[in-house]
């Protein structure tokens, strides 16, 4: 009895002392951290991880490798504008904070603004094979405005933007091309990429000039698309919208207050996650009921998990823990799954560099291939998940 009677006086004891160091802590005006989730420890590794490989992989010709086969050593003939675009994105944002890395970032823009920026007028676009995509053009602009060296193109970065302006028509609506293909598209699920990114990167212009005329268009817009995707949501859901749209509503909420833009993100994302196997391969985001909205892949994952990182935020801002404590389950499954699908550790009779493949996402379960955008979606949503956690 005496033993168990002095432990327990003793554990009050320290109880007391730990209270009174908090309490000075206090009143000197210091603070105190919760420790981190283990979770939370594990996306801090990932991303690590998938910076290495991107910073690793920025080639002599100023572009990322696309696609490779990480065991044969084979690499894709196709490459895409708007995923060299958003690893180029996260290379401005990473050399923003790692000073180091803005040698490489100039490098990529430089290579950018060679071979695809071209002018007409007052308007600019990016041009690739003699086709220009609303989605480009919007994410070179994101790139500008994340730049360390926005001040060094603010005429180009306004040229973008006048160049997204001339893409808007006057009910808010988006055209997918400043120039259009000889093929046929369809111009409706094209916007379902391409109408988020053009909002998104007009907020973001914004955000770096405080000029008001860019926030006036992302909201027009906005309006828009709330009313297509959001209010008609049973007639025009596709999932592609919801992570563009989210990010966008995201920083227009926090720049307005305005609670549609809270509401539209809960209502796109309660419906996505529809989507997140619980079941089977957990917290990938593919449901074979609903196979019109894709095949599995990573870049799906990647910007999915991305998107849910901003819907919960938002859900924080609103102290609405209903929504956050649903996003934050998700979101701790569908980062483990992305973990799962990244290369960690050196492989046996691999055809290529580790450099060129650790840390990068594979396509899909049980895939040799790597992307571009699968290792980029991926490391910007660890990087949301590291901030908002």
């Amino acid at each position: 009895m005496s033993r168990k009677y002095i432990n327990l006086q003793s554990l009050k004891a320290k109880a007391v002392v730990s209270v009174f160091l908090v309490f000075i802590i206090m009143l000197i005006g210091g603070h105190t951290k919760p420790p981190r989730d283990a979770w939370i420890k594990e996306v801090e590794l990932a991303r690590n991880r998938a910076t290495d490989w991107l910073t690793s992989n920025l080639q002599e010709d100023g572009f990322f490798v696309y696609s490779v086969n990480v065991r044969t050593g084979e690499q894709s003939t196709n490459d895409n504008t708007i995923r060299q675009l958003m690893a180029s994105l996260a290379l401005a944002k990473i050399s923003k904070e790692i000073k180091q890395l803005q040698g490489l970032h100039q490098k990529n823009l430089n290579s950018i603004f060679r071979s695809w920026y071209q002018e007409e007028g007052d308007k600019a676009y990016v041009l690739r094979l003699g086709e220009s995509k609303l989605g480009a053009n919007a994410m070179l602009l994101r790139v500008l405005a994340a730049s360390p060296f926005f001040q060094n193109y603010t005429k180009e970065a306004a040229s973008l933007a006048n160049g997204l302006l001339h893409l808007q028509q006057a009910d808010g609506s988006l055209l997918p091309w400043y120039k259009e293909p000889e093929y046929k598209y369809d111009a409706d699920y094209l916007l379902t990429f391409y109408s988020g990114e053009a909002i998104l990167a007009l907020v973001e212009y914004y955000e770096a000039t405080t000029d008001d005329r860019w926030l006036a268009a992302a909201e027009k817009s906005a309006e828009y698309y709330i009313r297509k995707y959001i209010t008609h949501l049973d007639e025009n859901y596709y999932p592609a919208y919801v992570p563009w749209h989210t990010i966008a509503y995201n920083k227009l909420y926090k720049i307005t207050g305005s609670s549609k833009y809270a509401q539209s993100i809960f209502i796109m994302n309660d419906k996505l996650l529809e989507l997140l196997d619980t079941k089977n391969y957990v917290g990938r985001f593919f449901n074979p009921f609903t196979p019109q909205y894709g095949t599995p892949h990573s870049s799906s994952d990647g910007v999915y998990t991305d998107g849910l990182a901003y819907a919960y935020e938002v859900a924080r801002l609103t102290n609405d823990t209903e929504h956050a404590t649903r996003y934050r389950d998700a979101l701790k499954i569908a980062a483990a799954n992305l973990i799962g699908l990244q290369y960690q550790n050196l492989l046996e009779n691999s055809q290529i560099k580790p450099r060129q493949y650790l840390g990068a996402i594979a396509t899909k379960h049980g895939s040799s291939w790597i992307r571009v955008d699968t290792t980029q979606h991926a490391l910007d949503a660890f990087m949301k998940i590291v901030q908002v956690f």
